[in-house]
């Protein structure tokens, strides 16, 4: 399980990985998605992209050095876009919607957390940034770090 996840975003060629942690939603994913499939919309684990654990592993196993790599001037990682799995950010919006509304009719005994304010507040994030995309076809992953 990777130690974190963060909301990465993108719209033409505008890469963004924003620096907040997702952790309550890596720490109740698992939850989280049996209500997400309940609520019938898409899990958030379909939406987490492991491309950068990979190439890591991948490069750990192959000794190269990361610092003789060279950065890709668009993500400043040593992947590219085209690396990335990318969704639309109205099917994240859909799930994302959909789980913050059913948190707000109160405690869900599915979630290993009495206090829902933190995972909801994480909600909110993803929901301020993904929405003003949506209408122009931004597209969007939950980077595994």
């Amino acid at each position: 399980m990777p130690h974190t996840l963060r909301l990465t975003t993108l719209l033409q060629r505008d890469y963004r990985q924003y620096d907040f942690p997702l952790l309550q939603l890596r720490q109740q994913l698992s939850a989280i998605d049996d209500i997400c499939i309940t609520l019938g919309v898409s899990p958030i684990s379909h939406f987490v992209d492991i491309s950068a654990i990979e190439w890591r592993e991948a490069a750990q196993s192959a000794s190269a050095e990361t610092s003789e790599l060279q950065m890709d001037p668009e993500t400043g990682t040593a992947l590219t876009i085209e690396d990335y799995i990318w969704h639309p950010c109205a099917l994240g919006m859909a799930s994302l919607d959909a789980l913050n509304l059913h948190l707000l009719h109160g405690d869900n005994i599915r979630l290993q957390t009495g206090d829902l304010q933190p995972l909801r507040a994480e909600l909110a994030w993803c929901i301020e940034h993904l929405a003003p995309l949506e209408a122009d076809g931004g597209q969007f992953h939950l980077a595994a770090v």
